[in-house]
């Protein structure tokens, strides 16, 4: 049997050990909230210390007074990093706008950008070009019409070749040169009809001769074709 003065200096023994574990534990612990306390004064120091030198500096700039040499890599830094957020924004948006255009036509994103980028290269709007497709093909870049119409745009080979001399049949089946061409004939359209998108839209489904004689006769040359592509819930 251990007598109760073994059994104290044992227990005493063991507390007294667990009581050093606890005390180097919480001075560690202190230490280490100290270094995280003084990192966070000195982010803050030298946060507030610089704040004032940038609004000064944007003061100066908008005021139109005189920037110091010193001062030049700061706004030409400050210039860099806004131009590359823009651009990077800018490239997303776009890439919503693909990602949009893709669910809403069916489409893979690659041929949303092709049409988009086209449309825009030809300052025309890429909805009324991407709902003329829509419209006449529905993508489908292999389609031919009833009367030898091909491709995306539907476009005859005698209506290409006005456009490009260089025109053939197997290029109408690419889908950059059938876009290209399509566009470039509705514009025609759009001149002649002083940007009237409705007469132009006429002409491109139905001939602008026919378009013509019929407004000349005073009579209404719709059919349906442009509630057909601007109407169309898509």
């Amino acid at each position: 049997m251990i007598d109760w003065k073994t059994k104290r200096c044992l227990r005493e023994g063991r507390f007294g050990y667990n009581s050093f574990l606890k005390q180097a534990w919480r001075r560690s612990s202190n230490l280490l909230f100290s270094l995280l306390l003084v990192a966070l004064m000195v982010t803050v120091v030298r946060f507030v210390y610089q704040m004032p030198v940038s609004i000064s500096l944007e003061s100066k700039i908008r005021a139109g007074e005189q920037i110091s040499n010193s001062e030049v890599p700061t706004i030409v830094q400050a210039i860099g990093m806004r131009t590359a957020a823009l651009e990077q924004e800018a490239k997303m948006q776009v890439k919503r706008e693909m990602q949009k255009y893709a669910e809403r036509f069916g489409i893979d994103v690659s041929m949303a950008k092709l049409v988009f980028a086209i449309s825009r290269d030809e300052n025309l709007d890429p909805e009324l070009i991407f709902r003329l497709i829509w419209a006449e093909s529905r993508f489908k870049t292999n389609c031919i019409g009833d009367v030898g119409e091909i491709g995306l745009m539907q476009i005859k080979y005698a209506t290409a070749l006005q456009i490009d001399p260089g025109a053939t049949r197997k290029k109408l089946f690419d889908p950059a040169y059938n876009i290209r061409i399509g566009i470039k004939h509705l514009k025609d359209h759009l001149h002649f009809f002083r940007g009237d998108t409705r007469l132009a839209l006429l002409a491109y489904n139905r001939g602008r001769g026919k378009v013509n004689q019929l407004l000349q006769m005073g009579e209404n040359p719709a059919n349906g074709y442009v509630k057909k592509v601007l109407e169309t819930n898509m």
